[in-house]
């Protein structure tokens, strides 16, 4: 007992004394670095949030970027252990789906294999229609693949594959006024059709609501069910604006605000129907320019 009690104080007094020379040394680089270190090491807490970036500037360019790598591998691992909750929980809800969809004789809609893809070029004079990806047929890639994008932390909706040759492919944004997708909005079941718009190409306008149906600037408007490009309930953009209803027609128009603007899109999500070198190239492959 006396050994550790004494080895306790020797102890004490070694960071002591430590501390009273790091004290009186001079402000110079190493030792900010040597203070930091240490004092993230003891007690790392203070180092979270704008307090903790300040501390963080105080020191030398490298140990700057050690302790902010350490912050963002422990804020990781901390998402990832969210995230394999709800993996899992995706998990359970596609199994109980399936047993559903098997118990009521549905049709079980085919697996589709996303893919990261980057914006490689566009055209001027099509700015808000079309851009080309440098994914293509080898990758799996083939025409009507919906295509997808980031906007905040949510995946949206932002156009379909229409040419695809071996390494790159050009995807037809839903601003574009040959582009349309089936869709619903939020504040109901009123479903409708969504188009790209030549007068206005930073727009899109939802025809063939229903007359009766009420229209809330600022609904959020989703792919809808019915879609034989989109997943169900992928968003697609919101309601800007109601367009005066023709007494002689027995439905009603919005403009929506797209989720995404698709003219500054640097990278997307491919939606495949198969996964790249897996099975016998399909009829659309086969016409792949080459």
């Amino acid at each position: 007992m006396q050994r550790e009690s004494r080895a306790a104080h020797y102890a004490a007094g070694s960071l002591a004394a430590v501390s009273l020379v790091l004290l009186s040394l001079p402000l110079s680089s190493p030792v900010r670095a040597f203070k930091v270190c240490a004092a993230y090491v003891l007690d790392p807490i203070p180092y979270e949030g704008e307090a903790g970036y300040e501390r963080i500037a105080q020191a030398p360019g490298r140990v700057r970027d050690l302790l902010n790598a350490d912050i963002e591998n422990r804020r990781l691992r901390d998402r990832l252990r969210s995230d394999a909750w709800l993996e899992q929980s995706a998990r359970g809800l596609a199994e109980e789906n399936a047993r559903l969809r098997a118990a009521l004789g549905l049709k079980t809609p085919p697996a589709l294999h996303p893919l990261w893809a980057r914006v490689m070029g566009r055209d001027p004079m099509r700015w808000y229609s079309s851009f080309t990806i440098d994914a293509g047929a080898l990758d799996g890639v083939s025409l009507n693949d919906a295509v997808l994008a980031r906007s905040s932390d949510t995946i949206v909706a932002a156009g379909r594959v229409v040419d695809v040759s071996r390494r790159e492919a050009t995807v037809l944004l839903l601003t574009d006024e040959r582009s349309a997708v089936a869709a619903y909005l939020s504040s109901g079941t009123v479903e409708g059709l969504v188009q790209g718009q030549s007068q206005n190409p930073a727009l899109l306008r939802m025809d063939y609501i229903d007359s009766d149906a009420r229209i809330v600037p600022g609904d959020q408007v989703y792919s809808s069910p019915t879609s034989v490009t989109f997943p169900a309930d992928v968003l697609v953009g919101r309601v800007l604006s109601v367009n005066p209803r023709d007494p002689f027609l027995s439905a009603q128009s919005a403009e929506i605000v797209p989720a995404v603007d698709g003219a500054s899109l640097q990278e997307v999500l491919v939606l495949r129907a198969r996964s790249s070198g897996g099975g016998p190239p399909s009829a659309d492959e086969a016409e792949v320019r080459r």
